[in-house]
């Protein structure tokens, strides 16, 4: 099969920055193998958040919900099914803030089974966050402390009110997941003044190369 071309859109950004064209083709051939899907948070990633981009970029799924202003832990769920139901190759997720939680979440019912691992970035501490908007996400408490039944990397910052660098440790010693430390890099979200963020690009590469050979588990049909 010849390498996917790149979109040539796709390594644009709102923020001015941009993507490495030659890094995206590099990604998405390492990440043939796999469905790629994209997992918001709270306010569901608009179009200059790096989400957006690396989906353009990745030409990935992306999880739609309902409300993205009032979420409902249950409706979430439904929403991040629905989406992984339509993937035919093993799932890598790239979930943000509250849609990490909700992976790690969701995740504590599975087998793993179909899944090839998760990049979860800032996942939102639904205990203790100090954002003012913390009262939103209280419903998708409590965090779980067991851990993911797939390979996985945590990306947290050092000055993110969403989540304290000493919790995000605590989160990846439960959830055996590798820990980035992207210095102070805010909630690593639209706000942060990242753009298409392409040294996360960097990260997630380095993640993919070291998931092992998933291509013989493909997802449960629904």
């Amino acid at each position: 099969m010849p390498p996917a071309r790149v979109p040539p859109d796709a390594t644009a950004s709102g923020h001015g920055t941009r993507l490495s064209p030659a890094k995206v083709q590099r990604l998405r051939n390492l990440l043939s193998p796999y469905d790629t899907v994209i997992v918001p948070g709270l306010h569901g990633s608009g179009p200059d958040h790096w989400q957006t981009r690396w989906q353009i970029a990745l030409a990935s799924r992306r999880v739609t919900q309902k409300d993205w202003e009032e979420p409902v832990y249950e409706t979430w769920v439904a929403g991040l099914e629905k989406t992984i139901h339509t993937c035919r190759r093993p799932i890598l997720f790239i979930a943000h803030s509250l849609g990490a939680v909700l992976v790690a979440r969701w995740a504590q019912s599975q087998s793993g089974r179909g899944i090839a691992g998760a990049f979860l970035v800032a996942p939102a501490d639904v205990e203790t966050a100090t954002a003012p908007e913390r009262d939103r996400i209280y419903g998708f408490h409590p965090l779980p402390r067991t851990p993911l039944p797939f390979p996985a990397t945590l990306v947290a910052s050092r000055n993110d009110n969403w989540l304290a660098f000493a919790r995000a440790e605590d989160l990846a010693a439960a959830w055996r997941a590798s820990l980035v430390d992207v210095g102070a890099s805010g909630h690593i979200g639209g706000t942060s003044g990242l753009g298409a963020w392409d040294a996360g690009l960097d990260r997630l590469t380095r993640f993919v190369r070291a998931l092992p050979d998933g291509t013989s588990h493909r997802p449960t049909s629904a």
